[in-house]
């Protein structure tokens, strides 16, 4: 291929010799095209040389589409594998996963191209899987998005909490947190699944009191943008580092903390309109012989005088949630079913 034609010159497959043949009358003998590799084997015209001329031809089109998804599967972009981390990631799908990898490595810019060239409603899928990213990674840090849509290229612009810095120093404090809980006596000695469940729960609240300061400010309108207190409240390092925080960050620490036990939990995300709190709410349901149950450390720190359990691997159906409602943040649509609906 010189640019713009197959030309007749060959190289011998033993020798490795090219062959070029003289040039015919009246007809120039072919230059190679500027920038080039000129080792690349040429099989004449037809059938293979066809072929390479379509495949040009398609890889042509897709930078021309914006990996829009009109070409075969073979010619659009594939789903990237995101960073390795070295902190737990929860997901429901790749999508989650592939995302929340991205945040806790707090990556400024994340492709997300291969969504739209798959032919979805990258806008959709985008929103859905992030939502679920940023509620079920206590790892990462970040108080909200953008995407930037652009004719071969769509990306996410995450904004962080923290620098990558002490960001990270929270997750190590955390981690480490987790794994002197988690070596405990009582998480280490317990019997089944319903004595580490209750292990965790009863740890967790003898390590912390609800943040009363940071809940008043919420109410009045303050953001984790604008109180670092806020912000803090809200991280499951709040709950095993400082000792306080809010309810998704009991939620959070909860999460960390039956991952690290061997167990399935999901933070749960909806409204309380009654009970110890109300307004936005967080909660976890964890997995027990096959059934997703509530557990709730937050309405059962409601007093520091004793330790509560009434919220402690309830049925989500029990007439005790009939105060609180979920909503659609917490999980992809269409996964909310793996988690008991």
């Amino acid at each position: 291929w010189d640019g713009s034609r197959w030309t007749a010159r060959t190289r011998d497959r033993v020798s490795k010799l090219e062959r070029v043949p003289l040039a015919e009358p009246g007809r120039a003998r072919g230059r190679r095209a500027r920038g080039r590799r000129s080792d690349r084997r040429s099989r004449g015209r037809g059938g293979m040389g066809g072929f390479l001329t379509f495949v040009l031809a398609a890889v042509i089109v897709v930078g021309g589409a914006g990996y829009v998804g009109v070409l075969p599967t073979e010619f659009t972009q594939s789903m990237p594998t995101g960073p390795d981390v070295a902190y737990p990631v929860f997901g429901s799908d790749e999508t989650v996963t592939y995302l929340a990898r991205n945040l806790i490595a707090q990556e400024a810019e994340i492709d997300v191209t291969w969504i739209q060239a798959s032919g979805r409603d990258v806008r959709s899928v985008v929103k859905e899987a992030m939502d679920e990213a940023m509620v079920q990674n206590p790892y990462a840090f970040v108080n909200g998005w953008s995407m930037s849509i652009q004719a071969a290229r769509v990306r996410v612009e995450p904004d962080y909490t923290y620098a990558a810095d002490e960001a990270e120093r929270r997750r190590v404090a955390t981690a480490s947190a987790v794994a002197a809980i988690v070596a405990t006596p009582e998480v280490v000695g317990a019997a089944d699944v319903r004595a580490k469940i209750t292990a965790i729960h009863n740890a967790e609240l003898n390590t912390t009191t609800y943040d009363h300061a940071a809940a008043d400010a919420i109410t009045a309108g303050t953001t984790s943008s604008d109180s670092p207190q806020v912000a803090q409240s809200q991280e499951a390092y709040g709950i095993l580092v400082d000792g306080t925080a809010v309810c998704t960050g009991y939620a959070r620490a909860f999460q960390l903390l039956a991952q690290a036990s061997g167990l399935q939990s999901v933070v749960v995300t909806g409204v309380a309109n009654s009970g110890v709190t109300t307004g936005g709410h967080a909660w976890n349901r964890v997995l027990v012989d096959g059934q997703w149950l509530v557990v709730d450390t937050t309405w059962d720190d409601a007093t520091d005088a004793q330790l509560g359990t009434t919220y402690l691997m309830i049925d989500t159906q029990d007439p005790l949630m009939s105060t609180r409602s979920q909503d659609a943040d917490w999980v992809v649509d269409a996964n909310v079913g793996m988690y008991g609906g």
